[in-house]
Order: C-alpha cells, then sequence, then structure tokens
C-alpha cells in the first residue's frame, strides 16, 4: 500500500512540475502576464481585428496545451470604452483553416465569443485563433486592464 502511495505522490509532483515549466515556457514567448492576464498596450487601428473570421486575434499556446486558457487571459484584460468590466462567453467555434499547429492531418478552428458589458446595445462576436500566435492588441473600441 505505501508503494502506490509513493507511486502516486511522485505521479502527481512530477505531473505539477510539468504544468508549472509549461507555464513558464509560455510567458516567456508571450511577454508580461499580470495576475494571470496578458498585459494589452497597443490599440489596433484594424476595425476588423478580432471581429472577424480573416483576421481573428491569434493568442497561441494549443501545442502546449494552454490554448483555452489563453483565450481567457486575453478576454479578461478587455474592458469597455470608458473602462467597464467585460464579460463573455463562447458560443462555439467556426471556418476551419490550415496551419503548421496542430497534429498531421488535421484542421484548426476559431472560437467565436460574445463580449459584453453594461449599457452596450449589443454583444460584440469576437474571433480567437488559439492555435497560432501573433502580436496581441486591444481591438478598436476597447480598452484594457491597467
Amino acid at each position: 500500500m505505501k508503494m502506490y502511495l509513493s507511486l502516486i505522490l511522485l505521479l502527481f509532483l512530477s505531473c505539477n512540475n510539468k504544468q508549472k515549466q509549461l507555464e513558464k515556457a509560455l510567458l516567456e514567448k508571450e511577454g508580461p502576464v499580470e495576475m494571470d492576464y496578458f498585459h494589452l498596450t497597443t490599440q489596433s487601428s484594424d476595425k476588423s481585428y478580432g471581429f472577424t473570421e480573416s483576421n481573428p486575434i491569434k493568442v497561441g499556446g494549443r501545442s502546449e496545451g494552454m490554448g483555452p486558457k489563453n483565450e481567457r487571459r486575453f478576454l479578461s484584460v478587455l474592458r469597455g470604452p470608458n473602462g467597464e468590466t467585460v464579460r463573455f462567453y463562447r458560443v462555439g467555434s467556426c471556418c476551419l483553416f490550415e496551419t503548421p499547429n496542430v497534429e498531421k492531418g488535421m484542421k484548426g478552428s476559431l472560437d467565436i465569443y460574445n463580449v459584453y458589458y453594461e449599457d452596450i446595445k449589443d454583444t460584440l462576436e469576437i474571433y480567437i485563433n488559439m492555435y497560432d500566435r501573433d502580436s496581441l492588441m486591444i481591438p478598436l473600441g476597447l480598452t484594457s486592464k491597467k
């Protein structure tokens, strides 16, 4: 029984360490992250950035098992035009595309999130690519957490 407990403890510790190593490597690639969100300073001037399937926000991280977490890291830092707290929920996925960052023979897909904040008339639809990465910017009409 003691042997099984020792094996379980060893497995737990090695998995936990591996996750920390992956997160550290990701943070080094992505730049500064504060309190588990991305630090965004650049405002996009392109009105299609993030709002169209042809110009999604590329948060990357899928190959490290961090794709969905990166999506939430990005969305969590967004604020309304006057600093309003933004809420979001995943609507689904769409738009298959070729990318070298998936398993051979597979395609990537975009995740679609509805984003809203107090006093907004309609929700905003944001397209996110968790397979590829690029410089992250604040979509036009939104701001970011300071």
